[in-house]
């Protein structure tokens, strides 16, 4: 993880790891509901020869539950859950805000509770630690001359 961040940036991206692969564990349950299911609809068109809305009905009537209609969102899902860990991954190694603002516009996606988590770090500056607050001492009189006359070089420069 980048090292500047602060405790409170990285909670922050361990809850959207976190929220985000219990999402992608759903998505992935269900992926495996919709092959059974289609599976049962296709031994049945085989065995009754009989077309696919035929078999749907039948095996409802039959009392299957089946995991049907809902292909589009949940592989929707899936891919938008491993694009925004690998968009979590790319934000916690570089801390960028470009990556930040992709990982909280695809972690409304998947959980819209770790987006608006992540937009608030982003947006209210409080990723990074504070850097070192030291004044610079010198450490012998050659150090403090070359100082000077640098300042001095500069502040005639300004002038020109």
């Amino acid at each position: 993880m980048y090292y500047r961040f602060s405790k409170f940036a990285k909670t922050i991206i361990i809850v959207n790891v976190v929220l985000t692969l219990a999402v992608a564990l759903i998505h992935g349950y269900n992926i495996h509901r919709i092959k059974e299911s289609n599976e049962k609809i296709f031994n049945v068109m085989q065995e009754k020869k009989v077309i696919r809305d035929t078999a749907i009905r039948m095996l409802e009537n039959e009392g299957e539950e089946l995991f049907i209609n809902q292909e589009f969102t949940t592989y929707f899902g899936m891919c938008v859950s491993i694009f925004t860990l690998l968009l979590l991954y790319k934000y916690a190694k570089s801390n960028g805000f470009f990556f930040g603002f992709l990982v909280a516009i695809s972690s409304l996606f998947t959980s819209f509770v770790g987006g608006l988590l992540l937009f608030y770090l982003i947006l209210s500056g409080k990723s990074e630690i504070a850097g070192k607050k030291e004044r610079f001492t010198y450490k012998n009189d050659w150090e403090k001359y070359i100082h000077k006359k640098v300042i001095l070089i500069e502040n005639t420069e300004d002038k020109v």
